[in-house]
């Protein structure tokens, strides 16, 4: 399983992910697709993104079940600690 979630992005990228993957909600992909066209779905998605941010997490064989990675990252920011996965979230100023 393999989930693809894209912000600010062009329609023509959406829709191009759609061919692989079920868009069950605005921008966010799912489907189960080998690692070959995992790989080649994030390098379609990262090539084509302007200002966007685009984000994969798919199944694995670690602690948590899943691994991941981010291209631009805007407001929450995934950090990998000693394989565990957390998210650093802005501050707000008071």
């Amino acid at each position: 399983m393999m989930v693809l979630i894209v912000e600010r992005v062009s329609p023509s990228l959406r829709g191009d992910l759609g061919r692989w993957l079920i868009e069950v909600q605005a921008g966010v992909f799912v489907g189960r697709v080998s690692e070959l066209v995992r790989e080649a779905l994030w390098e379609r998605a990262t090539n084509r993104v302007d200002e966007g941010t685009v984000t994969m997490l798919w199944r694995t064989n670690n602690e948590q079940g899943f691994d991941m990675r981010t291209w631009q990252p805007k407001q929450y920011v995934p950090i990998n600690i000693e394989g565990i996965w957390l998210t650093l979230r802005p501050v707000a100023n008071t």
